[in-house]
């Protein structure tokens, strides 16, 4: 099983701002400081359960995601997906920054329509270049995020900190171009090829489960498969269709409009109990504890969930 630490907690941002909402929305920021204050270099994370949104105002963030040395300027925004591995390198930059469960983000891209065109998944990040007047009007957005995230907490605010981080993506898309797109698409054969593993386990995860079933698809052997999957995400082609996998199944249990055994079928598992074990073998979680745990209607807007910090 892969270590599924949280990406980001207190413990790992003492340099930062930082603050949690029942570990669901989780934002950082140094916008109190005047110069580009120095970033401490972390170690290595997985990001789990995660869609990470950096935006680097003053300065030029490094970050290793996969295997993948990136650097962000100024006026340039980062999205990480789940399932990738995060080094962030001593840098000298000016950022803010948010982190939310991938299933409520997938809740939010569908509320605001953007879930129709560009679905979250796994094993990949997005990098944009942004104008100054782009910049600045999210980082307005942001400020308002920050400022729920200082409330009390208070009945309904999780409904009001996803109708500002509705309006955060909504901004983002609205004034963001294709040409702004800056590509981490390397022409080696390799990577062009793990591209296209992606490409056919997006359309076969419901399926199919094997290493030998998608090298076939892509007419290469089992161990060639791995190896480039090593090379691209540091991780084997068998656990990148688990975790692929286990992804899409967390969204599906978020959602928790079907009972166990019509989503172990959905995803084409032999039984209930199959899928149970393969389930809590690569999450630690039941299917039921994680419906317990994560799910739609327990959203807070509940009485019961309510507390007085």
């Amino acid at each position: 099983m892969i270590n599924s630490q949280n990406l980001i907690t207190k413990e790992h941002s003492k340099d930062v701002y930082f603050s949690s909402f029942e570990d669901k929305y989780m934002i950082m920021d140094n916008l109190e400081e005047k110069a580009s204050p120095i970033i401490h270099a972390r170690q290595e994370r997985y990001n789990e359960d995660y869609v990470y949104v950096i935006i680097v105002l003053r300065g030029t963030l490094h970050a290793v995601v996969g295997c993948t040395e990136i650097e962000v300027h100024s006026n340039e925004y980062l999205a990480i997906l789940p399932c990738m591995r995060i080094t962030i390198q001593e840098s000298k930059c000016l950022y803010f920054s948010f982190l939310t469960r991938s299933y409520i983000m997938n809740d939010i891209y569908d509320h605001s329509k953007i879930g129709q065109k560009l679905p979250i998944r796994a094993f990949m990040f997005h990098h944009l270049r942004l104008s100054q007047e782009t910049t600045n009007t999210l980082l307005s957005c942001y400020q308002r995020i920050k400022n729920e995230h200082n409330r009390p907490n208070y009945f309904m605010k999780e409904i009001v900190l996803r109708a500002y981080q509705t309006a955060y993506i909504a901004k983002l898309f609205s004034m963001a171009k294709a040409e702004d797109i800056i590509s981490h698409t390397k022409s080696s054969k390799q990577y062009h090829q793990f591209n296209e593993f992606l490409k056919t386990l997006s359309q076969k995860y419901k399926q199919e489960r094997s290493v030998q079933s998608y090298a076939k698809a892509l007419n290469i052997t089992p161990k060639y498969l791995s190896t480039i999957s090593q090379t691209v995400t540091g991780f084997s082609a068998s656990v990148v269709i688990d975790q692929y996998v286990t992804h899409a199944i967390k969204q599906v249990l978020y959602l928790n409009e079907h009972n166990i055994k019509a989503i172990s079928k959905e995803f084409n598992f032999p039984s209930q109990s199959f899928f149970g074990r393969y389930f809590k073998r690569i999450t630690g979680l039941s299917p039921n504890e994680f419906i317990k745990k994560h799910n739609r209607k327990s959203l807070n807007f509940r009485r019961n969930n309510y507390q007085e910090d």
